[in-house]
């Protein structure tokens, strides 16, 4: 389990980066810009594995519900983050504006086995591809994209491959209505 091990951060900056936002303040010194995409939308990336707190360190929003909750509202935008892990597996939380969180994950079989040792199952955790794939096709139609819910529930179910779980996430990205890609850095 060497690979990446991180935070995934995607929303739209409107007019500034996104991790000016208020929220991001304590992390914002190890946030690295990831891709930037049309319409403001903005990945970044927490090169390393946050200390203290859940995904997003210590501070209100030390979980990755409250962080995408909050940064939603911030921006006005939905915001998306994923929690990568070994760069083989993922959990993605999502939020709208004024709106309800919602989580999933990437490499299914990958995180079943790391959570292997605390007794919890993957179907206690995360709903189904399916299920996911509709709050993902809603968070989409926010961001004003259509996404096909089938196509969203294929990407959510795959196992990340020896590609790693990054391209896994930039899959899930352009089926979101993400594939105008402006930058890279």
């Amino acid at each position: 389990m060497g690979g990446f091990w991180g935070l995934l951060l995607v929303g739209r900056g409107r007019g500034r980066a996104l991790i000016d936002c208020p929220v991001l303040a304590a992390r914002r010194e190890h946030l690295v810009p990831a891709a930037v995409f049309a319409g403001g939308w903005q990945v970044w990336r927490h090169p390393d594995r946050p200390a203290g707190g859940g995904p997003c360190g210590p501070g209100p929003a030390d979980s990755m519900d409250a962080l995408v909750r909050t940064l939603a509202d911030e921006t006005g935008a939905p915001a998306l983050a994923a929690h990568v892990m070994a760069g083989d597996c993922a959990v993605i939380g999502g939020a709208r504006p004024a709106g309800a969180s919602w989580s999933a994950c990437l490499g299914r079989p990958a995180l079943t086995r790391h959570l292997a040792d605390t007794g919890l199952g993957l179907d206690e955790l995360f709903p189904t591809p399916r299920v996911a794939a509709a709050h993902c096709a809603a968070w989409a139609a926010a961001a004003g994209h259509v996404a096909d819910p089938g196509e969203l529930a294929d990407v959510l179910a795959a196992d990340a491959g020896p590609a790693g779980v990054e391209d896994l996430f930039h899959e899930l990205l352009a089926r979101l209505g993400m594939v105008a890609r402006v930058a890279v850095t």
